[in-house]
């Protein structure tokens, strides 16, 4: 009997080759998705082009969906012995994972590999929208000297100290529980949160955190939200127009998490009539595309989806998924027994 297959997507792993060739390739066969489209793809799995696949293994996120949405199209295509689906990256609303566990499948995906980073970049912009050093950079970056000057006098005027103010999470998970730690610690804040599950009172308590039950009542008393909540049919769209005038006048709003969280249009509105004085995003609605409108507001910071964008998240995002087909894939192709280090979907599986 042969070993396990592992059904590859993407493209080839960067670094953790010791690894990879010891242990990976001493438990598994490993085979390389070679369909450059949906279409041939699905023909693949119909004609059972790549066996009787165990696992399949995406180590960098942003190759490997040539395929498109798994989806109800997709998944019933997948060999019964399918355990599991570990991927790379921290998102998952490109696949139904829910789907996955009702056949079985274990979902894996990076958790944990991009904490630092997002929370180091969130940080980054709580203090940018709070001293507006987006505006004061794109200033000095003019080499104009009336510019200069008139950014240096408006500034000060238009800041504030995130000290004492009131952080709210929406999405207390391990990145933002990160960002509370460094916000209460680094510059003072004072954290506040909302989300469906409530933490323990110990971590409550370590992280200095109010609890709200309703995201409204989050709104209407923090100085600034952060937005930590992953892309599903309940957040899609979650802060819109309603939500935005909940909060204070002059408020700010962080989004580090998926971009079609927040409501772009309305965003802007409110920025234009100053309702809220500055926003900071690093995920965009209709990414990779930016909206022009926001990329002409000095109050705003963007970035281009790289809160996680460090060398270590990557190397990381690759070892999880090794790690999770290891943990759950046994030599005989059947499951070990174990959990993935990473679930995603284990209501569903464990409905299965």
């Amino acid at each position: 009997m042969g070993k396990p297959i592992v059904l590859h997507i993407g493209e080839p792993i960067k670094y953790n080759h010791d690894l990879y060739n010891s242990e990976f390739l001493s438990r598994f066969d490993v085979v390389r998705n070679e369909e450059p489209d949906r279409e041939s793809f699905i023909q693949a799995l119909k004609s059972k082009k790549y066996g009787d696949f165990s696992a399949i293994f995406r180590p960098h996120f942003q190759t490997g969906g040539e395929m498109g949405q798994w989806d109800d199209e997709l998944i019933p295509l997948l060999p019964s012995s399918a355990r599991i689906f570990a991927s790379a990256g921290a998102g998952f609303n490109w696949a139904d994972v829910d789907a996955l566990g009702k056949r079985g499948i274990w979902y894996a995906n990076g958790a944990g590999a991009s904490d630092e980073a997002v929370s180091d970049t969130a940080l980054w912009m709580v203090l940018n929208v709070f001293r507006n050093f987006t505006r004061a950079q794109l200033a000095a970056r003019t080499a104009d000297v009336d510019t200069f000057t008139e950014a240096h006098k408006l500034i000060a005027t238009i800041s504030a100290n995130p000290r004492d103010h009131i952080l709210g999470i929406v999405g207390l998970g391990n990145i933002s529980k990160k960002l509370a730690y460094k916000a209460r610690t680094a510059l003072g804040m004072k954290i506040h949160y909302y989300d469906v599950v409530r933490a323990s009172e110990e971590e409550e308590k370590a992280l200095g955190a109010t609890f709200h039950d309703k995201l409204d009542d989050l709104l209407k008393v923090a100085d600034c939200i952060s937005l930590h909540t992953p892309l599903n049919k309940h957040t899609q769209d979650l802060i819109d127009a309603r939500a935005l005038s909940l909060m204070k006048k002059g408020s700010r709003i962080i989004n580090t998490a998926r971009g079609e969280v927040l409501v772009e249009d309305a965003l802007v509105e409110a920025l234009e009539s100053g309702h809220i004085s500055a926003a900071g995003l690093d995920v965009h609605y209709h990414e990779p595309n930016v909206s022009q409108k926001l990329a002409q507001m000095p109050q705003v910071t963007l970035t281009p989806h790289v809160a996680g964008g460090a060398i270590n998240t990557r190397i990381n995002f690759e070892l999880n998924a090794l790690k999770n087909i290891l943990r759950v894939v046994g030599s005989d192709g059947e499951f070990t027994g174990e959990e993935p280090l990473t679930p995603v979907n284990k209501k569903a599986f464990q409905s299965s």
